[in-house]
């Protein structure tokens, strides 16, 4: 950084010119290198990108009567475009939330909606620890939908009571497709003697759509 001394016939510059940011400090005028933003090239973002992608080019090569089919979802389903938008961007923003889920659980796009969210899932009864690294759900009826899998999520356990949000939770493991009553899950994280931990199922079906998620807190 870089104080500047202007003569008194010279304005001050401000902004930013080839990379260097003119700005004022308490020292006076000051010039700075401007700061690149960052991009990481991490194994996790470029698995998302790769989704986007691959899902964006799915969808545009739909057929008119597929996408007037999303379209009508979206409308079902109360969902929107990224500014409120109807018609073919709902569509889009239904799709890639459907699209998503059923790419992350190894299923393929769907090129035609499910019915509208929530769809109908199992009932949770209850969710046990087997050890540090294992659940058990217990569920009803048994087994679960033909094509439907059941998941969890789970948010970062820890000591002392936590005030967790919904989007907290992150994807833990998709059971096969119709799975029996129990099913034991291998947690994200580790939930060590004496830490609190909070947990999400939910069922999803082979279009990506999810039911009502039921919430369990276990301490231990």
């Amino acid at each position: 950084m870089a104080i500047i001394a202007y003569l008194d016939d010279v304005d001050p510059t401000q902004g930013s010119r080839r990379g260097i940011t003119f700005d004022v400090s308490q020292a006076g005028p000051i010039a700075k290198r401007r700061a690149s933003p960052t991009n990481p090239q991490t194994e996790q973002r470029n698995e998302y990108r790769k989704i986007i992608r691959a899902a964006n080019n799915f969808f545009w090569a739909l057929t008119s009567g597929q996408k007037t089919r999303w379209i009508n979802f979206a409308a079902m389903a109360g969902i929107t475009g990224p500014g409120g938008d109807t018609g073919i961007q709902a569509a889009c923003a239904a799709f890639f939330s459907c699209a998503v889920n059923a790419f992350i659980a190894d299923a393929e796009f769907p090129a035609n909606p499910g019915p509208p969210p929530p769809i109908a899932g199992v009932t949770m009864t209850d969710l046990i620890h087997i050890d540090k690294d294992t659940v058990r759900a217990t569920f009803f009826p048994s087994p679960a939908p033909a094509a439907h899998r059941i998941y969890i999520r789970q948010a970062l356990p820890g000591p002392g009571v936590r005030r967790w949000g919904p989007a907290d939770g992150y994807i833990a493991q998709y059971s096969d497709h119709a799975p029996n009553s129990p099913f034991d899950f291998t947690t994200k994280f580790a939930h060590l003697t004496g830490w609190h931990g909070r947990y999400w199922l939910g069922t999803q079906n082979h279009e990506g759509g999810r039911s009502t998620e039921t919430q369990f807190d276990i301490s231990s």
